[in-house]
C-alpha cells in the first residue's frame, strides 16, 4: 500500500504510467490536471498533501513551497530549474531536482542543424523557391564552415558536446563561460575569450548557459553591435537570454547575418510575432529536446529521484544544498 502522495504540477504526456511504475507501492501519483495550462490556487491546494512534487513548466514559488509542508523534493523534468524557488526550497529543507543530460545528443543536434541552415541559407532559399525563383543569388555569399569561427556561450554538458561536434567541422571553436577554466576547455579543442571577444571574432554564435540573472538579456543591443553583420546567433537555451526586440532591430538594420530560435521569453510567441515570419530567421517551437527516448529519459529520472527521496536516500541531481 501507498505510503506517500506525489503531485504532478502539470504535464504534456499522454498518461502517467511511467512515474506510476516506478513508484508503485511507495506513492500514489496525481496530477493536477492534464495539460500544462494548470491553475494557481489548484496547484498550491494540491501540494497540501504532497511528499514529492513533479514538475514540468509552471512556476513554484515560495508560496508554493510553503504550502507544501509535508514535502521532501520538488524534481524537474527538464535541465532548468528557473521556474522553482530554489531558495525557498533549501529553507524547508527540501530537495530540488533536475535531469542534466537526459537531452545532450537532442539539443547539440538541434543547435547544429539551427547554425547549419543558417550559414547555408536555408531561410531565405526556401521562400525563394515558394515564391518560384531558382537562384543562388536569393542567400548572402556562403563560405565553407571550416573558415568560419564558431563562438559557444555556456560551456557546461551541451555547450561542451556542441564544442565536440563542431570540432571537426570549424576552423576555430572559441567560448565564454566565467564558470568553467581554460584548461577544461582546451581539452575539447576550445579556446577560452570573455564574452565580448567572443562576440567580436564568431561568425556564428551558439546559446548554451543557464537562465541567471547575469544571462538575463545577455544579448541585447550591445551585444548585437558588437556582431559581425553578417554573424548568425543561435539560441536552444533559454528565451529570456536574449532581447527578442533588440534582435528584430539588429537583423533588420543589418546588424547580423541571421537566427535561430527554439525558444522565446514568452511561449508560444503571438502568432504575428515578425521574427517567427522573419526572412532570415528559423524558429522551432521549443523541440531542441525532444526525441521520445529522451522523453521517457527525463520522466524516469525525475521519478527514480522522487522514489529515492521518499525512501530515505539522497536522490541524484540535487542542485541545491539540503
Amino acid at each position: 500500500m501507498a505510503n506517500y502522495t506525489v503531485v504532478v504540477t502539470d504535464h504534456d504526456f499522454d498518461d502517467l504510467s511511467i512515474e506510476q511504475d516506478i513508484l508503485d507501492g511507495i506513492a500514489d501519483v496525481t496530477a493536477v490536471a492534464d495539460g500544462v495550462d494548470v491553475d494557481d490556487e489548484a496547484v498550491r491546494e494540491a501540494l497540501r498533501d504532497a511528499d514529492g512534487v513533479l514538475n514540468l513548466r509552471h512556476d513554484l514559488d515560495a508560496a508554493d513551497i510553503e504550502a507544501a509542508a509535508d514535502c521532501r523534493i520538488v524534481a524537474r523534468y527538464g535541465v532548468g530549474v528557473d521556474n522553482v524557488d530554489i531558495e525557498a526550497a533549501t529553507e524547508r529543507g527540501i530537495y530540488v531536482t533536475n535531469v542534466p543530460e537526459y537531452c545532450l545528443e537532442e539539443v547539440s543536434t538541434h543547435a547544429l542543424t539551427l547554425l547549419l541552415g543558417l550559414l547555408r541559407g536555408l531561410p531565405q532559399y526556401q521562400r525563394s523557391v515558394a515564391a518560384g525563383e531558382w537562384e543562388r543569388e536569393a542567400a548572402p555569399p556562403m563560405h565553407r564552415l571550416s573558415t568560419r569561427t564558431v563562438g559557444v556561450v555556456g560551456f557546461g554538458a551541451i555547450g561542451r558536446t556542441v564544442a565536440d561536434s563542431l570540432g571537426s567541422l570549424a576552423g576555430d571553436v572559441i567560448a565564454s563561460d566565467p564558470f568553467v577554466d581554460s584548461e577544461t576547455m582546451a581539452e575539447h579543442g576550445v579556446e577560452k575569450v570573455e564574452f565580448e571577444t567572443l562576440l567580436d571574432r564568431a561568425d556564428a554564435v551558439t546559446i548554451h548557459s543557464p537562465l541567471t540573472d547575469e544571462t538575463r538579456g545577455l544579448f541585447d543591443e550591445g551585444a548585437f553591435e558588437r556582431m559581425r553583420d553578417d554573424a548568425v546567433l543561435v539560441n536552444v537555451a533559454r528565451g529570456p537570454i536574449v532581447d527578442v526586440d533588440a534582435l528584430l532591430a539588429a537583423l533588420d538594420a543589418g546588424e547580423i547575418g541571421g537566427a535561430g530560435l527554439d525558444v522565446f521569453p514568452t511561449e508560444p510567441p503571438a502568432a504575428d510575432h515578425p521574427l517567427c515570419d522573419h526572412e532570415r530567421v528559423l524558429v522551432t517551437p521549443h523541440v531542441a529536446w525532444y526525441s521520445e527516448e529522451a522523453n521517457s529519459e527525463r520522466r524516469w529520472t525525475a521519478a527514480e529521484n522522487v522514489r529515492a527521496a521518499l525512501q530515505g536516500e539522497t536522490p541524484a541531481d540535487v542542485v541545491n544544498d539540503v
